[in-house]
């Protein structure tokens, strides 16, 4: 692999295909062992800069030691070596559940559908260990690794114009380079939602590799020709996020868009304020309506079919999630105020209210207010701000969005009985909305369509 191939170098006068180093297991996870299935046939074994044994159709363990590797194969024991590599000898083709089983793997890290999976990854694994905790990186040409990204964030049998614009839109993301987000660790990228779902060649498709395939290279520039950085959710609900209301920066190419034709009834509803928010998330209009990510175009009843494996089949488009006072109390002790210091911030005995005090033009909130008693029975305010943030403390794994309206019961004291959060779509809602490019591909719309109507100013260029 030449320097000018690998990720952390590539520009788009490259002209050339980059190497990506993905994360698949990370210090996180919190895995001192791990299992892989080697597949009938070569791999080599390196430790450090030495070539070890060939092997092939068997099991191994690798494990931490100190600040080193062992690996077991059956009664060898290989190592201890600061880096193993496990390399295919001969060249593989890119076909369903190639390459190594990886066992335990973590997906949904700190989401409602965190569990572990067990993928197929092409192409040289590498394992280390990180500060006493292991590290496994899959390293593969960028164009496959969008086949597994493809088939990780949604199904590969969705329609090829909607696996086009995914993959266009997750390779600008990539080459755009404006995100670090695991620094002090030799990837580029994770296998996780914070990053992309990349889950190998695991559910790849023949339609997928055909998605891949006829956009090659292919991203999105803004005027300057420059890549956007191109961000994606699930389902914006509606009408989707501007950044600057979800990460407090402006990206070129990204706006706020309603989720539907041009001539659409839902534009009455943008922004999304006070006055209609109500409307907006009940209304009878929602049983009509021609809004690309909502049941009238992408079922509900059928949606598992055409999302991620890793996914779970739920009502993403309007939901409701309800909870006693006390519940709502012991979530926010566990995810709030267990996390401050005491000495600044008061513990929570009593939740008192709890309202949005600033929303984004998709009616997201991006900052509330909590008013509690505190062990003194004093009054207390606290502000949470970050769409993000607010997601992880309103639910006891994570809220599907923070796209909803607080509908709080008293009691005879005029103490919260029940909070009921009545919102909208999944995940932060800037960008193309996933369900939303799907119903757009149902419909008929292109890729070149869909990409056109999520972001802003943009023309498709291939970069290689």
């Amino acid at each position: 692999m030449s320097d000018c191939c690998d990720l952390s170098v590539w520009d788009m006068d490259v002209r050339q295909e980059p190497t990506i180093r993905v994360g698949v297991v990370l210090p996180e996870d919190d895995m001192q062992q791990v299992r892989l299935t080697i597949p009938a046939e070569p791999y080599v074994i390196g430790l450090d800069d030495m070539a070890g044994p060939t092997v092939d159709s068997t099991t191994l363990d690798a494990t931490v030691e100190g600040e080193r590797v062992v690996v077991q194969v059956g009664d060898q024991r290989l190592g201890p070596a600061s880096v193993v590599r496990l390399a295919p000898r001969d060249e593989q083709p890119l076909v369903r559940g190639a390459g190594i089983h990886v066992r335990g793997v973590v997906t949904g890290r700190g989401f409602h559908w965190q569990k572990r999976i067990h993928p197929a990854l092409a192409g040289p694994l590498e394992v280390r260990v990180h500060d006493g905790l292991l590290l496994v990186v899959n390293e593969v040409p960028l164009e496959h690794y969008l086949v597994g990204v493809v088939t990780g964030e949604m199904s590969g049998d969705c329609p090829l114009e909607f696996l086009k614009s995914q993959v266009v839109v997750a390779r600008s993301w990539v080459l755009a380079l404006t995100e670090n987000k695991h620094p002090g660790l030799p990837i580029h990228r994770c296998n996780d939602d914070d990053c992309q779902r990349y889950h190998g060649t695991t559910h790849i498709t023949a339609r997928a590799i055909e998605a891949v395939n006829s956009t090659r290279g292919q991203v999105l520039v803004d005027n300057r020709r420059e890549i956007i950085d191109a961000n994606y959710s699930k389902s914006c609900g509606g009408i989707s996020e501007t950044p600057e209301n979800v990460w407090s920066v402006s990206k070129s190419g990204l706006t706020a868009v309603v989720d539907a034709p041009a001539d659409s009834s839902a534009r009455r509803f943008f922004p999304v304020t006070a006055d209609n928010l109500h409307e907006y998330l009940t209304g009878d209009w929602l049983s009509s309506t021609d809004i690309f990510c909502s049941p009238a175009v992408v079922s509900e009843d059928d949606i598992l079919r055409h999302l991620g494996k890793v996914d779970e089949a739920g009502r993403y488009f309007r939901w409701k999630v309800r909870y006693d006072r006390e519940d709502l109390e012991q979530i926010l002790r566990d995810k709030f105020f267990a996390r401050l210091d005491s000495s600044h911030v008061a513990a929570l005995t009593t939740l008192v209210d709890l309202r949005v005090s600033r929303r984004g033009v998709s009616g997201r909130a991006i900052e509330i207010d909590i008013q509690y008693l505190d062990p003194m029975r004093q009054t207390r305010f606290v502000k949470i701000a970050d769409q993000h943030r607010i997601r992880d403390v309103l639910h006891e794994k994570f809220l599907f969005s923070s796209a909803f309206e607080v509908d709080i019961e008293r009691d005879e004291a005029g103490l919260p009985r029940t909070i009921t959060l009545t919102g909208a779509g999944w995940g932060h809602g800037a960008g193309m909305c996933q369900i939303g490019a799907l119903g757009m591909a149902i419909r008929g719309y292109s890729c070149e369509d869909i990409v056109n109507h999520y972001f802003d100013g943009i023309n498709i260029y291939a970069c290689y």
